[in-house]
């Protein structure tokens, strides 16, 4: 009889034990909070609103504010190329979209390049056009500029600053993003010259490697590097355009 009395005692323990433990849980379930809901919709107005505020906080630009600064011509074996360096006078950043035309001696076209940049208010940049002339006697050359106001993305090269040292034939570039917002598509430019006399070109992607961006306040190091003797080397940045905002037709 002893022996019954102390299995049903047992039992009910434990039948109180499962009974504390499903309230327990009923309790912890209870007080989960909510999940937060995405709303698509709104996401999708932000980024809306984020590109209508680069719009209308963004001047107008006209073909008259992109000047030509300089303008050379490099030969070298079977390649021809133009080199601009361009200056926005303008208020407002712009879209800009160059096409380079060579011709032979019977005034035919014998190439065709298109190169698209972003430049903001007040800022320089360079455009390069390379052509390959192999077989091919270049006798002129023209080109045509489209201009737009900058609407995708707000550039921000002016905003870079730059030192660079020289070693040898060889200079280092140390950039840093001074913009309060990420830039994408920058590439650091140095013209060789030989008195006034444009001898090489060469750039290198400004960016993260890991993001192929290049963040605020980030400082980026890259080495330029010449064949050519030269006595003076200028640095210049370039914002290119994946998709223009201007037309470049011919």
């Amino acid at each position: 009889m002893k022996k019954k009395n102390v299995i049903i005692v047992i039992l009910c323990i434990v039948v109180v034990a499962l009974i504390a433990v499903v309230a327990f849980l009923i309790g912890k379930k209870n007080s989960k909070p909510d999940l937060p809901t995405v709303n698509s919709a709104s996401t999708k107005a932000v980024a809306t609103q984020a590109a209508t505020d680069v719009a209308e906080n963004n001047e107008a630009v006209t073909q008259s504010d992109i000047k030509i600064v300089k303008k050379y011509t490099l030969l070298e074996n079977d390649d021809y190329t133009m080199v601009f360096v361009l200056e926005n006078t303008g208020k407002g950043d712009a879209a800009v979209a160059m096409v380079g035309k060579i011709f032979d001696g019977a005034n035919a076209v014998v190439g065709t390049e298109r190169e698209s940049i972003f430049l903001d208010a007040g800022a320089k940049s360079v455009v390069s056009l390379d052509f390959d002339t192999e077989g091919v006697k270049v006798k002129d050359d023209d080109y045509k500029i489209t201009v737009a106001k900058a609407t995708t993305i707000r550039p921000g090269i002016k905003n870079i600053a730059s030192k660079h040292s020289v070693s040898g034939q060889t200079v280092n570039v140390t950039s840093t993003n001074n913009n309060e917002f990420d830039l994408e598509g920058v590439e650091a430019y140095c013209l060789f010259y030989d008195g006034d006399e444009l001898i090489d070109i060469e750039s290198e992607d400004v960016e993260n490697e890991a993001t192929e961006i290049f963040e605020k306040g980030t400082t980026q190091k890259n080495r330029l590097d010449t064949h050519e003797t030269f006595k003076k080397a200028e640095i210049y940045y370039t914002q290119t355009q994946d998709k223009p905002d201007g037309e470049d037709d011919d």
